[in-house]
């Protein structure tokens, strides 16, 4: 037998373990119409569907040779909401949240001074959690190689990066810049495509940024005082520093020389070390500002989130010039530890490298200080209760993470009295939402979406994981709230048998422009008979009566076949979308993919239907290729829907939509297409796109 072309069945764990990290906005939003460099908005057509491949994989490295971007890869660092944000070229600038300052790094030798963004030859990897540059220049000499590692410090806040030479002539100078804390924040915290212009010019230094900075000069130390955040600099040891004016910043020989009778108003610090070869030199930018508050969230995220915790962030003190290599050597060992806590070893380098990034991205969305999952880790880094996000817990080994998680919104349920009856729509809100009795017993996000649904499979799945019995009947009581809510609000009844389905209000991913009316959707009744399902197999194993979940989980087989079910008149057909609720009850068979994979990954049809299932995604929903100069061939990626007009998340390309289309696929018994179709959505995503290792929506 031929041995298949796809490493199709070693990579549907992977995709099973790895997939609630993909669409929680965990690394940097990828935005559709951003390319590299691009400066303005245009759509996906059959006639400029290809991209090159601008990353190349080799072990757990994203590679590139002249990249064009800067900041465009973050470093997470620690569990907060502080990170800092490197690229392609190496400039570097701290994010508190808020513009913490830039800092950017040349060198200076006889033959002149450039900064480092203009050497002849840079080849950037990123290794998740850190970034690393290999820099050749006639400045460096014929053999000369200057080699940086950038790291965020993950025991507090701040950055360290090594310089080391070899084969550079004597003479040769390392030089930095830094400055510009004003603690400014972006529509959606610096998100790739989120702001006004690109992210390469938007986190570019501009001089007012330095205004009201006061800086003080030590023996190889500096102090940058802002409203924002006070920022120490520890330096190489015999390092010269100086204060010079922020208007010189793109102008390093100036910047290094230039003399003021009256100090700048908009100033920056400027200095510079021997470089010699083989020996190192450690730059570190810290944090100290101790007992701060942890920043508030933007207000868009406030309109949907859970209130803040407000957090004091107690940070260490400045690290001292002695200590740096230690330190440097603990940050870099705890960043290889988390890329490689899940590893994978298949013929496909593209998917081993992918798993390091994974690995970053799940831990980034988790905030110590809070004790939750986020939503992302740079735009809505906000508590949110639902989506994939802390799925990621479990599927990594940090189920202490979903306790902790659990533990916090379950305490957060609303457990007032039931109202007597469900109060009518808000007419505040054209009678498009009911805020009133979504926000009752049982309810745990006090936001205008149900959060809960989704929020209690992975309560579910966490059980399953851990078969802590324990903490099951600490959170039995929650379970039994919510699925009282849900029957209460969202559970309709149809036809002369009064066959049940569940309403989906604003459940899932992509639920900000999908709306039924009331009607009875497919993947809200395949969580919901899921759900009952487990609540059986609990109750049982807690001593507890199941017979209410189990009469609901077979009222919902039997409702989902007999009003849901369509047949295509060939002995095929699938499930569809929804049944409507008012008029004429019309079924609407047009399944989305979310449709498709919730009433698989919940366990609904059989192996038969399942199969069937896969061949409506096959033929009516659009398949978009990922192809390109260096791109395998065969890969695609898939649309979210076949609706029109677009709307935003009804017919999206998104990376996690897509991959759990993919499992659906594996459980359904088909492992070459879901195999193309994760290929295709990671290189797509991680390799393609504008960041390295991305793990985006």
């Amino acid at each position: 037998m031929q041995k298949p072309s796809y490493p199709c069945s070693s990579v549907k764990s992977v995709v099973k373990f790895f997939l609630p990290l993909l669409p929680c906005a965990l690394a940097t939003l990828t935005c559709m119409a951003q390319v590299p460099a691009a400066l303005r908005v245009f759509p996906n057509l059959t006639t400029n569907i290809e991209r090159p491949l601008r990353y190349r994989p080799d072990g757990t490295d994203f590679v590139i040779e002249n990249g064009a971007e800067f900041f465009n890869r973050s470093l997470y660092g620690g569990n907060t909401a502080f990170r800092v944000d490197g690229g392609d070229k190496p400039e570097f600038v701290l994010y508190l949240p808020g513009r913490g300052g830039n800092l950017r790094l040349g060198v200076r030798a006889a033959a002149g001074v450039k900064w480092l963004q203009d050497a002849a030859k840079v080849t950037t990897r990123y290794r998740p959690g850190s970034l690393l540059y290999e820099i050749r220049d006639p400045l460096l000499g014929a053999e000369g190689v200057l080699r940086l590692t950038a790291l965020a410090y993950d025991q507090t806040e701040g950055l360290i990066v090594r310089a080391e030479a070899t084969g550079i002539a004597a003479g040769v100078e390392l030089i930095w810049a830094y400055g510009g804390i004003n603690g400014q924040r972006g529509t959606r915290d610096g998100d790739i495509g989120t702001e006004r212009v690109p992210i390469s010019e938007y986190f570019q230094l501009q001089p007012e940024f330095c205004r009201d900075n006061a800086i003080e000069l030590g023996a190889a130390t500096f102090t940058v005082r802002a409203k924002a955040a006070t920022i120490v600099g520890v330096m190489p040891a015999g390092a010269q520093l100086r204060v010079s004016d922020a208007a010189q910043w793109s102008d390093p020989a100036t910047l290094l020389t230039a003399q003021y009778l009256v100090a700048p108003k908009e100033p920056v610090v400027v200095g510079r070390a021997p470089l010699a070869n083989g020996q190192p030199l450690l730059l570190s930018l810290q944090r100290v500002t101790n007992g701060a508050t942890a920043a508030e969230d933007l207000s868009t995220y406030r309109e949907v989130g859970a209130p803040q915790t407000a957090v004091k962030v107690t940070l260490p003190s400045v690290y001292a010039a002695a200590e740096l290599p230690a330190r440097f050597a603990a940050t870099e060992q705890h960043f290889t530890a988390l890329r490689t806590r899940v590893a994978v070893d298949t013929p496909d380098a593209f998917l081993n490298a992918a798993i390091g990034a994974l690995n970053v991205a799940a831990d980034a969305v988790w905030d110590e200080p809070q004790g939750a999952i986020m939503h992302g880790a740079i735009a809505w880094r906000t508590k949110l209760l639902g989506w994939r996000g802390p799925y990621s817990l479990d599927a990594l080994g940090w189920h202490d993470r979903a306790r902790q998680n659990i533990t916090y919104w379950t305490g957060r349920q609303n457990t007032g009295p039931i109202p007597e009856k469900i109060p009518p729509a808000s007419e505040k809100d054209n009678l498009a939402r009911n805020e009133d009795g979504l926000h009752s017993n049982g309810d745990m996000s006090n936001s205008h979406y149900d959060m809960n649904l989704v929020f209690i499979d992975g309560v579910f799945r966490h059980l399953k994981w851990t078969g802590d019995l324990e903490f099951a009947k600490q959170v039995w009581p929650a379970i039994e709230r919510h699925l009282a809510w849900e029957r209460r609000l969202f559970r309709r009844e149809f036809g002369p048998n009064k066959l049940p389905l569940y309403e989906a209000y604003a459940a899932i991913w992509a639920s900000d422009d999908l709306q039924y009316s009331g009607g009875g959707t497919m993947h809200a009744s395949a969580y919901n008979y899921w759900h009952n399902v487990q609540a059986a197999r609990l109750a049982r194993l807690l001593g507890k009566d199941p017979a209410i979940y189990v009469r609901e989980a077979q009222l919902l087989e039997r409702s989902m076949r007999e009003l849901l079910w369509v047949s295509d008149g060939a002995g095929g057909g699938h499930f569809a979308e929804a049944k409507d609720w008012l008029g004429l009850q019309r079924v609407h068979p047009s399944a989305a993919l979310w449709t498709f994979y919730h009433t698989v990954d919940s366990e609904v049809p059989t192996p038969q239907e399942a199969w069937q299932m896969t061949r409506q995604v096959d033929t009516q929903v659009p398949h978009v290729p990922v192809r390109g100069p260096g791109v395998p061939d065969g890969l695609y990626t898939l649309a979210e829907s076949n609706w029109m007009p677009y709307d935003w998340s009804i017919n999206n390309v998104v990376m996690g939509e897509v991959l759990h289309t993919a499992l659906g696929y594996w459980e359904a018994g088909r492992p070459d297409e879901a195999w193309r179709m994760t290929k295709g959505s990671l290189l797509a995503a991680m390799f393609m796109g504008i960041s390295p290792g991305n793990v985006g929506s």
